[in-house]
């Protein structure tokens, strides 16, 4: 199971102001790591962020082929 990410204190991201225990969503590798490091988010190991994306990458290439057509 693909844990989520969670904020774990209230912080400013991109201009969405998240408070502790809201789950955030479509972030990028690199923005995860940065709060992850930083923690602002509930601590996550690699394999958990790896994880994530591939499953942010995953959605978003179901939404573009809805969006535009099966490239196949």
């Amino acid at each position: 199971m693909i844990k989520k990410i969670i904020a774990a204190k209230d912080f400013n991201a991109n201009g969405v102001i998240y408070l502790a225990g809201d789950e955030l969503k479509g972030l990028s590798f690199e923005q995860i790591v940065k709060l992850n490091e930083k923690g602002f988010i509930e601590p996550l190991d690699l394999r958990d962020i790896i994880l994530i994306t591939r499953e942010n990458d995953k959605e978003k290439n179901i939404k573009e082929e809805k969006k535009y057509g099966s490239t196949l």
